[in-house]
């Protein structure tokens, strides 16, 4: 399955969490005691589905998540046309 490269950070998340077995109201926490982050269930879900979050944030869940090496598999990511120059 391919997935466009702009939610790729977002399915990555989601399934270090569901690898680990965090549920959302966990990773909230570990996000709030580690990086004085607070966010509630609904708002890291709303960050999450929105797909812009920052790389700072990206990589701040991967830390929680004890991820400490992330494949970055292209042949996963779907590139639409958004992403080609225009003449």
């Amino acid at each position: 399955m391919k997935y466009e490269i702009t939610s790729y950070a977002s399915k990555k998340i989601r399934s270090e969490m569901l690898e680990k077995g965090v549920q959302t109201k966990e990773i909230c926490s570990l996000l709030f005691d580690t990086f004085s982050v607070q966010l509630n269930d609904q708002s890291f879900n709303n960050k999450i589905s929105r797909t812009t979050f920052s790389a700072t944030f990206f990589f701040q869940c991967m830390y929680v998540l004890d991820t400490w090496l992330i494949n970055f598999d292209k042949k996963h990511i779907k590139v639409g046309v958004e992403n080609e120059k225009k003449s």
